[in-house]
């Protein structure tokens, strides 16, 4: 019996992607984007983790692709100008709480989720928890961010949910027997949901 669902937020909840963010900058500084992503993705980890600041993450980013200075990444800032929640999905997360847990899990630096909070975001959705990596110093899709989640929640993986836009991310969280989602709109979230048997 599902108990609890825990959703990722960008690209699930936040319609806003590494991706977007990369394509915007890079057309934006007029960078090379290849190298750009793969100097982002090599280092981003460190900084969802906890281990280096995101200003230290940034910098490394900026002199590795030659950027000038690295408060022109507008690495925080670029999630207002680029990114808005989702109020299907959003709605979804308030109305499964009538009948279940429900938390988030993300993979977020600290600057950033700072700026999510800043945006309103939770004003509109509305968890019991947020479960954010660069507080745990443990991100998706490595299994101990979902194995702790579970014992913090006090719920075993046949009795947990979880939806995430990365299919990596998804895989990480069936490895400890939760039962993953893989998101690729609402209309297939709702399809999914209902099929194992929840209902709001």
């Amino acid at each position: 019996m599902i108990k609890l669902i825990m959703f990722d937020i960008g690209g699930v909840i936040e319609d806003y992607t590494e991706e977007q963010y990369i394509d915007y900058i890079c057309a934006k500084l007029k960078i090379d984007k290849k190298q750009f992503e793969g100097d982002l993705f090599r280092i981003i980890p460190s900084s969802e983790e906890g281990r280096i600041s995101t200003r230290e993450m940034l910098k490394r980013v900026a002199l590795f692709s030659g950027v000038k200075s690295y408060r022109l990444l507008e690495w925080s800032q670029a999630i207002g100008k680029l990114g808005k929640i989702d109020l299907k999905v959003a709605g979804l997360v308030n109305a499964l709480k009538r009948n279940y847990r429900v938390v988030l899990l993300s993979n977020v630096s600290h600057s950033r989720y700072m700026e999510v909070r800043a945006t309103g975001f939770f004003k509109k959705c509305r968890p019991d928890r947020v479960y954010a990596s660069c507080y745990l110093k443990m991100a998706k899709p490595d299994q101990k961010v979902y194995r702790y989640v579970l014992k913090k929640e006090r719920m075993t993986g046949e009795e947990t949910v979880f939806i995430d836009n990365l299919l990596v991310n998804v895989r990480g969280a069936e490895r400890v027997g939760i039962k993953g989602v893989h998101f690729v709109g609402y209309a297939k979230l709702v399809e999914d949901l209902k099929k194992m048997g929840i209902k709001w």
